[in-house]
């Protein structure tokens, strides 16, 4: 009797598609892409993995391969991946083969949409090798298995996420920095990637932009004079450094120096050492879209780094930005007293008005209500008288300044800081009072809701109410604590405010520098009277305060301290 062979079944043959996926997250456990852009060491290990699958399954033939590095799981919308989803969709393949589940995503439902409906339609064999998933020999397990594996992705993404966000917070209060870019002016210390150090050249530039900004330039023709002096607007100046920066606030090929450009350079409190992150993020692991967070959840470090501008400058210009106004026609500068002068009445701004009488021209300032004919009076003063009248008034105020300096320095620094410290003292003690009393009034609420004295709302707002005096009565003292500690290292900036009175000292000229420097505001009297408020004017009459107590044996001091009251009465 004949014997019949046993027929084998021919394996049907199919064309595969490789996908291999490693997110940032990982990189900080598998060293990630090196520092010259190469495959991640990780792409490379799922490749070799998914090579040495396909020696023993010669029926599938490796028709190409795709990879994602630097992206998380629960984003679809990767470029690797959509590669994979064109050719599933043209036809060409009819096999994806991944390392495992995670690497095609750690999204529960998202990832089960492609493993239960995207795939089968399209007639997709799936193989996850070290999951042991095979949609080709699928069996009742894999309903339950499969979908325990994808929420186990899906909770390691969200408890990682937990982890690094975290881990972010501690390096945001810690004044690590965590940006990719430094910003224009500082540059990442080679020894410590967190920690930012100047970067003298573009400083300069930064510094120019402040200096010319606080003479009453526009920001517009700061970026004229910038790109007519061929100086690299940040974005240009970065890859000319060789750094792979992008930028989507470019509109051209060539980049120039733009208005918004000098706006964010002038407004950014970088300059001034502190450090301000965590502005912008995404709501949770799962939404991708970076939201602009609210300003009481931002990270502020303060003194953070080294300083590029003087905080005294950089408040100055923070006031300017606030009142600016339109410049002269065919004037590069604004007028120094332009956002200054304002009417004590309706509490408006004065404009310049312009008067022609014959060939001659005359400008007045005028009441903005009163120009606009919707009330007011006039409150009309000539430009010219008025610029004199308030060099007059500026002038003594700095002279009144110059001597009193002069006095600190007789009776001796130390003094002076002895005295400060003991106010600081007294401040101290009072403030820790008011904590002991909140903290106690706070305790004593329970005690008041058990005995029914209070409700349960009347208990919520009034803890919520001492949580926050608490809270607030913590940080000043902290702050007076800081204040304290600084006079007794002698690093102390607290009166660097009278150099900038002293470096005008003997000025024959109203310019805008003197102006926004030395004014706060000016107020104009329709009786032609005006009153300035000097900047530090709190500061003087602090530094007079303690001249009263300083040691006696400065004879010579009353008719000093006399002589300035006599000046300080003439304006606030």
């Amino acid at each position: 009797m004949a014997v019949r062979k046993k027929q084998v079944p021919d394996l049907e043959e199919y064309r595969a598609m490789a996908y291999y996926r490693l997110s940032k997250d990982d990189k900080n456990e598998d060293r990630g892409r090196d520092s010259d852009g190469e495959i991640s060491d990780s792409i490379l290990n799922q490749r070799k993995l998914v090579h040495a699958y396909l020696k023993n399954h010669p029926n599938i033939t490796l028709i190409d391969e795709a990879y994602d590095d630097g992206y998380s799981g629960t984003n679809y919308d990767r470029p690797g991946f959509r590669s994979v989803l064109e050719k599933v969709q043209s036809g060409s393949i009819n096999c994806v083969i991944v390392k495992d589940l995670s690497r095609l995503g750690r999204e529960y439902i998202e990832t089960g949409k492609y493993l239960e409906m995207i795939f089968p339609s399209f007639g997709i064999r799936f193989i996850a090798i070290n999951d042991d998933v095979d949609s080709e020999h699928s069996t009742a397990g894999d309903d339950i298995i499969i979908p325990i594996k994808n929420i186990m992705n899906e909770s390691y993404c969200r408890e990682l996420s937990k982890k690094l966000r975290n881990q972010f917070r501690i390096q945001r209060g810690n004044g690590e920095f965590l940006g990719a870019f430094a910003s224009y002016g500082y540059c990442k210390s080679p020894d410590d990637k967190h920690k930012l150090i100047v970067d003298e050249y573009a400083a300069e530039v930064v510094r120019g932009i402040f200096s010319m900004k606080i003479k009453g330039h526009s920001q517009s023709v700061i970026a004229d004079f910038l790109d007519h002096e061929q100086i690299l607007p940040p974005s240009e100046y970065k890859k000319s450094l060789g750094m792979k920066y992008k930028t989507g606030f470019q509109a051209s090929s060539q980049s120039k120096w733009s208005v918004v450009t000098i706006n964010r350079i002038l407004t950014n409190p970088i300059y001034i050492g502190t450090l301000v992150q965590g502005k912008r993020g995404t709501p949770n692991y799962k939404i991708k879209k970076m939201k602009v967070r609210s300003e009481d959840d931002w990270v502020v470090v303060e003194n953070n780094h080294p300083a590029i501008i003087d905080p005294l400058m950089f408040s100055t210009v923070q006031k300017m930005m606030e009142r600016d106004t339109r410049r002269p026609p065919k004037k590069d500068t604004l007028l120094p007293l332009a956002g200054i002068l304002f009417c004590p009445d309706c509490g408006r701004t004065l404009q310049r008005r312009t008067v022609t009488r014959g060939k001659r021209k005359h400008y007045y300032y005028v009441c903005a209500t009163y120009k606009d004919g919707k009330g007011c009076s006039s409150h009309s003063f000539e430009q010219k008288k008025l610029e004199e009248t308030v060099l007059h008034a500026v002038s003594n105020q700095i002279q009144m300044v110059v001597e009193l300096n002069q006095l600190v320095q007789d009776i001796g620094l130390n003094n002076i800081d002895q005295i400060r410290q003991g106010r600081i003292d007294v401040m101290i003690v009072k403030k820790e009072q008011d904590l002991d009393r909140d903290k106690e009034f706070r305790m004593k609420l329970y005690e008041a809701l058990n005995e029914d004295l209070i409700d349960r709302d009347e208990y919520n707002k009034m803890r919520m109410k001492y949580s926050k005096q608490i809270e607030d009565t913590e940080k000043a003292i902290r702050k007076l604590q800081l204040q304290r500690a600084e006079i007794s290292s002698g690093s102390s900036a607290d009166n660097n405010w009278i150099m900038q009175f002293i470096k005008f000292k003997g000025i024959s000229e109203l310019t805008r520098e003197v102006v926004v420097t030395l004014v706060d505001r000016i107020y104009v009297y329709e009786d032609k009277r005006i009153r300035i408020e000097f900047n530090y004017r709190n500061e003087i009459a602090a530094y007079q305060e303690i001249l009263q107590e300083a040691p006696v044996g400065y004879p010579f001091m009353s008719k000093k301290q006399d002589k300035q009251e006599e000046r300080a009465k003439e304006v606030v």
